[in-house]
């Protein structure tokens, strides 16, 4: 088919139509960099917490303050009563607590009828460094509602199915720990003295939503917040917690800063967090030492690695498929109230994201933001 229309799967009969994919940039890094479409400084709208027994409340109730740690310290501690989430769930994040929060705030219309798009954060952190991303895959659906594209969270089979032979096999059991890890890194820069005195549980949580903005598209993002500094309020005491292997070779600092940091970077970015924790451990767990990254800075520590990500091309991408799934919807080619899937599968071709009308694609937004998109439209 000609490039630009329809071209139809094996699946049409079942509902589903291949559309003209987006382009994922060949060149990140080149000198010649278009100007950068701009990003507008996230500013927090609401918040919510979650929890296993009280689920989603409209509240700070669940943000941790950080108490430094002593190091050395043994992040192992407390795995054996670890309580994990479900990792075999096709959609594990759903959108309701974000318009939840903004209702319960009383800025639900007024947030919506500025909007472009709403989703969690870890769908724009994604787009963000897709222009370098040549091996894990993602996957996310959309539904434009009202001119407002509502990007939902969802798992690919690939990665399913990687949880479910790691879940199922006792010889994968460090691998499970060091998932861990990051968990007990948590507890252990916010818990103080009481820290590990009840089972760590990774369902337990403190989010922001926030507005923000890339090139002409005027964003809500929901994202987990990890503490907070005790000091200052809303974004600018916010602070993620990460940890990462103590380095002692210079390729090894390289990879860290060519490819890790940009992961942090989009994440934090995104959502407004200035500051990040990183744990330094040793291949026992054990944390030997703690920094401090300024957010703002990580492009700098990139850019001395030729073929590095920046900002710009992140932003760049971001931006043009925003644009693009936009012109999608209001082109005709998807009917009214259908919802399309984006597939980036680098190891089969990075060079584009698939875009799937899918009619099989459940309902993942909320009657009432529904009712509340429809009033601000």
């Amino acid at each position: 088919a000609p490039r630009g229309g329809f071209r139809l799967g094996s699946d049409a009969m079942g509902g589903e139509a291949q559309l003209p994919p987006i382009r994922v940039r060949d060149d990140p890094g080149a000198d010649n960099l278009p100007r950068s479409a701009p990003y507008r400084e996230p500013v927090e709208l609401a918040c919510f917490s979650k929890s296993r027994h009280a689920g989603v409340t409209y509240d700070s109730s669940m943000l941790k303050q950080y108490a430094r740690p002593s190091v050395p310290f043994d992040l192992s501690e407390g795995f054996d009563t670890f309580r994990d989430r479900d990792r075999d769930v096709a959609r594990p994040a759903a959108l309701d607590p974000i318009f939840g929060a903004l209702r319960a705030k009383g800025v639900e219309d007024k947030e919506l009828a500025a909007a472009d798009v709403v989703t969690w954060r870890g769908n724009f952190a994604k787009l963000l460094s897709t222009p370098w991303n040549n091996r894990e895959p993602w996957h996310m659906e959309c539904e434009a509602v009202h001119d407002v594209l509502v990007l939902n969270v969802l798992e690919p089979e690939e990665s399913l199915a990687k949880e479910r032979r790691r879940n199922s096999d006792p010889a994968r059991h460090r691998e499970k720990l060091m998932c861990y890890w990051g968990f007990s890194f948590e507890e252990a820069c916010t818990g103080g003295s009481n820290k590990y005195a009840e089972p760590v549980d990774c369902l337990d949580a403190f989010c922001a939503v926030v507005r923000a903005g890339v090139g002409r598209h005027r964003l809500v993002l929901g994202g987990e917040v990890d503490c907070w500094d005790g000091e200052k309020g809303g974004l600018p005491g916010y602070v993620e917690l990460k940890t990462t292997r103590v380095m002692d070779a210079h390729i090894q600092v390289a990879r860290f800063e060519r490819d890790k940091l940009l992961k942090w970077w989009a994440q934090s970015f995104a959502v407004g967090v200035r500051r990040i924790l990183v744990g330094f451990r040793d291949d026992d767990g054990f944390v030997r030492k703690l920094q401090t990254l300024d957010t703002l800075k990580l492009p700098g520590y990139a850019a001395r690695h030729a073929g590095a990500w920046d900002p710009k091309t992140a932003l760049n991408f971001a931006d043009k498929v925003l644009t693009e799934l936009k012109e999608l919807f209001g082109s005709g080619k998807v009917p009214a109230g259908s919802r399309v899937r984006l597939e980036y599968e680098p190891r089969r071709d990075k060079n584009e994201v698939r875009v799937v009308l899918d009619s099989a694609i459940p309902d993942f937004i909320p009657a009432e933001a529904r009712h509340a998109l429809a009033r601000a439209a």
